[in-house]
């Protein structure tokens, strides 16, 4: 009766263990764990620009360019984190989720969404940022760089469109150091 169940045990063990490591495999197979491979998938240290949407210019606040950091997942999933943008006074700003797509050898769109809350934490925006990118491949000695230009739409709780503003950013793949 013993032996029965040990062997049952073991037999669930076995196909538990060769499960993960299949799924790994499937899900972070060598393409997406290379690093530098031309690919968008990983992590990114951006910096981004708020700018005038008529002549692509700075816009001359306190706090731009202000950095982020994109995650972009296999799949077609993404995150941002960073910074709360500087024209939120005394907003806070979430988490980013959103989608990216491929559009073209090196070209990528993207759509993000989050939420800023005002001083008392109460929902006062919603922010949905379109990017075009183009990946730059970087070789052995450089990383991977990636630039972008956004478009914003700003919402109110209700859905209602409030404003527009417009974006550039820049960033590099977060990598190891070649270790000598």
């Amino acid at each position: 009766m013993q032996t029965t169940r040990f062997r049952g045990l073991l037999g669930l063990t076995f196909a538990v263990t060769l499960t993960l490591l299949v799924g790994q495999g499937l899900v972070l197979g060598p393409e997406a764990q290379a690093e530098g491979s031309g690919r968008l998938e990983g992590n990114w240290l951006m910096e981004s620009t708020l700018v005038n949407c008529a002549t692509g210019d700075p816009l001359p606040i306190p706090g731009n360019p202000f950095p982020s950091l994109h995650t972009y997942l296999r799949g077609g999933t993404a995150l941002d984190s960073g910074a709360s943008p500087p024209r939120v006074p005394g907003g806070t700003r979430t988490s980013s989720h959103g989608i990216w797509k491929r559009t073209g050898a090196q070209t990528f769109r993207e759509r993000f969404h989050s939420f800023i809350f005002d001083a008392e934490g109460v929902h006062a925006l919603t922010v949905e940022i379109t990017f075009e990118r183009r990946l730059i491949q970087g070789n052995h000695t450089e990383p991977d760089e990636i630039i972008g230009v956004g478009t914003a739409k700003i919402f109110t709780p209700t859905g209602e469109q409030v404003g527009t503003g417009c974006v550039k950013d820049r960033g590099r793949r977060d990598a190891f150091e070649e270790e000598e």
